[in-house]
């Protein structure tokens, strides 16, 4: 009677092992776990056994199943049989791979949402004699291998996997982070980012903020130095789809031309541009200097630069920013005109370009579309200077991101941007009660109209990685803004919150 007490025993330890590392926040707890008995040993050179069509459409995911491999003893890869082997084994692949795929598949039926395992979803089956891991398409297999991986790294796992029944899949379908690009050298960090911290964070969207820190062609006095290149471009794209990964480029349109006494290279080179003209060159006094919305000759200009990023990206999407717009309607042309109306004046032209024109996706900034005074939030998160009615003058097939960095009991701007008909992303920063606040808020939201969540970082690339790994680092922002708490933290929390749903 000992020897099964023994077993039952060192099962139970060792998901508790998992639970408590899953909590701990090394990825995700999934939606359904039920433990059974024994273990899946290690090291027996188990056969590994990989479905032909996961071979052929996601040979990355295959890839991915290296360390496995190792800690199984180093078996090669083979194409399953009809007839799975007596001896212990792995079999990896879509449902459509194998009859015991699909049968594992079937099986679950009654207990996933109606929708299925979706794009990212997946099952795993473990026993004594076998490791089942399935999923409807390709993205789901990786998470799947990313979670086996992820309970590897414990000690409780010199011995073996504990056999379990697991299935798992997205509650919110778009889940992404902000970065600033600042020029070539951040290549290197946005590789490691893509390739280990974006699947491991099951995050699917990457919105880079690149401004002018690219070799535009149109436009080359525009580009800074050491700017990306298109061939930096079309690699960091093929990396990203390798993970599953879509990149939206973004420029930060109308507010935002400079910062301290930088002006941006837009205004530097056409000073024609600026709204307000005879401002200090030092900008002293200024938060950021905007572009003039009613130039004739700015549009040409900047849709040329759109235009270039998308290409080089192969964008299906595109950020036009425009967030913290204070200075509006001071130069000749836009003097006498109401904020509100140069402010959707500028959204319709950008939305005519890249939804009408070249058929993308458009994301804005949704602060400026909040009244202030009336949802009593600050100038910087909200408008104070009557841009607000613009909500009503503008496409309602935009993306709003609505950014909230504070911690108030409630966010009442989520339900009043559906209300008026668009799609919101929730956007959070750095402070763990603001995540944990304004993403289960979020989740209450969740629908059509509220598809998903978004990590902003307002760090270099390398710092945020350097965050995702532990090491501190100096805090952000200044004065009344500099509340810095856990920016590494802050991500993985709205990460695990925005898959699991809890």
């Amino acid at each position: 009677m000992m020897q099964p007490f023994r077993i039952v025993l060192a099962s139970m330890l060792l998901w508790c092992a998992v639970v408590c590392r899953v909590q701990g926040g090394a990825l995700v707890q999934p939606k359904i776990l039920e433990p059974a008995e024994g273990v899946f040993a290690k090291g027996k050179r188990s056969q590994i056994l990989v479905g032909a069509n996961l071979q052929k459409t996601a040979p990355q995911v295959v890839s991915a199943l290296k360390p496995l491999i190792a800690w199984l003893g180093g078996a090669k890869k083979a194409t399953p049989p009809q007839s799975l082997p007596d001896t212990p084994y792995l079999l990896v692949g879509l449902t459509t791979d194998h009859t015991a795929l699909q049968q594992l598949r079937d099986g679950w039926n009654t207990k996933l949402p109606m929708n299925g395992l979706g794009e990212e979803g997946y099952l795993l089956d473990i026993t004594p004699q076998h490791i089942h891991l399935t999923a409807e398409r390709p993205a789901g297999v990786l998470y799947g291998i990313l979670y086996l991986l992820s309970q590897l790294e414990s000690k409780a796992y010199e011995v073996g996997i504990p056999a379990v029944k697991l299935a798992d899949w997205a509650t919110l379908r778009w889940r992404g982070m902000h970065l600033l690009v600042n020029g070539r050298q951040d290549i290197p960090a946005l590789e490691q980012l893509i390739k280990e911290y974006l699947p491991q964070l099951r995050f699917n969207q990457l919105i880079l903020e690149i401004n002018y820190n690219f070799e535009y062609k149109s436009h080359p006095e525009i580009a800074v130095q050491n700017a990306l290149t298109l061939d930096d471009c079309r690699h960091l794209n093929a990396i990203a789809k390798q993970s599953f990964i879509r990149i939206i480029p973004m420029i930060n349109c109308l507010g935002h031309q400079s910062w301290a006494e930088t002006t941006y290279s837009l205004l530097t080179h056409h000073p024609e541009f600026d709204e307000t003209p005879n401002y200090p060159k030092d900008n002293k006094g200024i938060y950021c200097r905007s572009w003039c919305p009613s130039h004739p000759d700015l549009n040409p200009i900047l849709f040329a630069l759109f235009d270039e990023l998308i290409d080089a990206f192969h964008a299906d999407a595109f950020h036009v920013g425009m967030d913290e717009v204070f200075i509006l309607g001071k130069c000749s042309r836009c003097k006498g005109k109401h904020n509100a109306d140069l402010f959707a004046k500028a959204v319709k032209e950008y939305h005519q370009h890249l939804v009408g024109k070249r058929k993308v996706e458009m994301y804005l900034w949704g602060d400026r579309l909040l009244d202030g005074i009336g949802m009593k939030l600050g100038e910087w998160e909200a408008s104070t200077n009557d841009t607000a009615p613009a909500i009503d003058k503008i496409p309602k097939d935009i993306v709003l991101c609505d950014w909230h960095y504070e911690t108030p009991d409630d966010f009442p701007s989520l339900a009043y941007l559906q209300s008026k008909g668009f799609r919101v992303i929730p956007s959070t920063w750095n402070q763990i009660e603001n995540v944990k606040r304004f993403t289960s808020l979020a989740l209450k939201h969740q629908g059509a109209k509220l598809p998903g969540y978004l990590a902003t970082t307002w760090a270099s690339v390398a710092s945020v990685v350097s965050r995702l790994q532990g090491i501190p680092q100096p805090s952000i922002g200044s004065g009344e803004r500099k509340k810095e708490t856990d920016l590494g933290g802050a991500i993985r929390l709205g990460a695990k919150m925005a898959w699991e749903g809890r």
